[in-house]
């Protein structure tokens, strides 16, 4: 196990807890412009979209 590997290991916990603030941040959005929203249909779709974005970087550091 590299040294990276083992970083990343203490991170992921963090990590988690940031994409799900980042997943509600943008729930809390969107209910603001959609009063009834669809929570489970709401978080499937920032998800989708979150792996997209990191798809583009991904692309951008290749």
């Amino acid at each position: 196990m590299s040294i990276e590997d083992i970083e990343m290991d203490k991170r992921r916990k963090s990590l988690d807890k940031d994409v799900d603030k980042l997943v509600d941040k943008y729930i809390k959005i969107m209910d603001w412009d959609i009063p009834d929203i669809d929570g489970p249909k709401a978080r499937r779709l920032i998800l989708d979209e979150i792996k997209l974005a990191i798809s583009r970087l991904e692309n951008q550091t290749s």
